[in-house]
């Protein structure tokens, strides 16, 4: 499967390697923003306040989100690429990776 559609944002991997407590895959357009999603939707910033992320290339993004198990199966590949290209978090928690 390959990506076909332009890419609108720039994604962000935040994982125990960046010093992130909690796996996520983000979209945004910076990485503050995608800084901002990470306190906001998955940790508080009281608890870590220091996580950092990694800037994944589009076809790097794309690649975990095909290896991520669709835990209720729904997902079309065109709603797949419509989530991957929105805006916030793609892919959490870490049980999702392969």
């Amino acid at each position: 499967m390959k990506m076909t559609t332009e890419i609108t944002h720039r994604y962000f991997e935040f994982s125990p390697k960046t010093g992130a407590y909690y796996y996520a895959l983000i979209a945004a357009d910076s990485k503050q923003a995608a800084i901002n999603t990470y306190y906001h939707d998955i940790s508080d910033r009281d608890d870590e306040p220091d996580a950092d992320c990694k800037e994944l290339t589009s076809a790097e993004a794309w690649d975990k989100c095909k290896s991520a198990d669709d835990v209720e199966g729904e997902l079309s590949i065109e709603e797949e690429l419509e989530e991957f290209e929105g805006n916030g978090v793609i892919l959490w928690p870490m049980e999702l990776i392969q």
